[in-house]
């Protein structure tokens, strides 16, 4: 009785401190917004200031729109999940195998829409409600709810996703694939909320200071270029003083 005693203390004291850091992580991602959006325009200056712009938008202008491709991926995203959700429930419902989920379809699909935002979680809380739904009225239901989601989050996670960041971040699928996936390995959820947003503004960046390198062509089989020496010269030994009696 003390060993379930003291899991169930171990796994309480593992939950507050969970939802502590993640409400200190909150509470910082608030503030540092809050300071941001009050000194943008100062900050925008200094960037330009010490990174002038060259042929285009300034560097600041470059991440916000990488940012802004980000959130409309995500949108998109979330559109296309929660509507196969929702026509998935209709289908269930209409043909009889889970009865009555054709009414809250709807429902089902925004909720679908809502969570997808939440890495790894997600899916498994936009099937919940579902389930619930099919275990009270057709416990049978449930393996057609949970056989519907799987396939859904299957093609998202191997098509959906990759094409669809992919075309809003300007980055291939395969980058975006290993992205969230170095992401998680990283940092967990966190790393994987971050990701993409940070492989976005990386290409941005990465854009901003390419336009001000410029490398010289390498040139191969140049003949009488400066410093060459032909192969066919034979270079004779340096004469050494002779000595004098």
């Amino acid at each position: 009785m003390s060993r379930y005693a003291q899991d169930a203390i171990s796994f309480a004291q593992g939950a507050a401190v969970s939802v502590i850091l993640l409400l200190f992580s909150i509470v910082l991602i608030a503030v540092i917004s809050i300071y941001m959006l009050l000194d943008m325009p100062r900050l925008e200056a200094s960037i330009d200031k010490r990174f002038p712009p060259a042929n285009g938008p300034p560097l600041t202008q470059r991440i916000e729109r990488a940012l802004w491709g980000y959130v409309r991926g995500q949108v998109i995203l979330s559109l296309v999940i929660g509507t196969s959700a929702g026509v998935g429930m209709w289908v269930l419902g209409k043909t009889g195998l889970v009865d009555g989920a054709d009414r809250y379809a709807l429902l089902f699909g925004v909720w679908t829409a809502f969570v997808e935002v939440i890495p790894y979680i997600g899916p498994w809380l936009s099937a919940v409600p579902p389930a619930i739904y099919a275990l009270f009225v057709d416990p049978i239901g449930v393996i057609w709810v949970a056989a519907l989601f799987v396939f859904i989050y299957q093609i998202e996670g191997h098509v959906v996703v990759p094409k669809v960041m992919s075309n809003a971040l300007r980055l291939h699928p395969l980058l975006v694939i290993f992205g969230l996936l170095a992401g998680g390995e990283l940092y967990g959820i966190a790393g994987v909320l971050i990701a993409l947003p940070t492989m976005a503004a990386g290409r941005a960046i990465w854009e901003f200071f390419r336009e001000r390198i410029d490398l010289d062509a390498w040139e191969e089989g140049g003949e009488g270029g400066e410093g060459d020496i032909p192969v066919d010269v034979e270079l004779e030994p340096p004469q050494t003083a002779s000595r004098v009696p």
